[in-house]
């Protein structure tokens, strides 16, 4: 019984780099942070964002193989999925114990 506790902690564990490898990238937080407001094509992703076509097509890729976005057809438009929302509001909750640990190491 506790190697399967030790076993499923490690799964976490796994999960939570993967999470953090995909967030790595300033690029695919803005992404996501964008598509949180409503969907939008490539273009208005590669205008608004000033990214470029190449690199704002392999991080929607990555996004889209780890089903934090997905792209609707016939119209083209990336959305943030369920998955992606949740990732989202975990950025909100990591963002707010940053800014603890920044004031924490200011009153130092």
């Amino acid at each position: 019984m506790v190697q399967n506790q030790i076993l499923k902690k490690s799964e976490d564990y796994d999960l939570v780099a993967n999470i953090c490898k995909i967030l790595g990238n300033v690029n695919r937080i803005r992404i996501i942070t964008r598509l949180e407001k409503e969907s939008c094509s490539f273009g208005e992703l590669m205008k608004e964002l000033a990214i470029n076509p190449k690199v704002l097509n392999d991080h929607l890729n990555v996004l889209i193989a780890n089903k934090i976005v997905v792209k609707s057809y016939p119209y083209g438009v990336y959305t943030l999925t369920p998955i992606g929302h949740v990732i989202k509001q975990g950025m909100e909750a990591l963002n707010s114990y940053i800014t603890r640990v920044k004031y924490v190491i200011k009153e130092e």
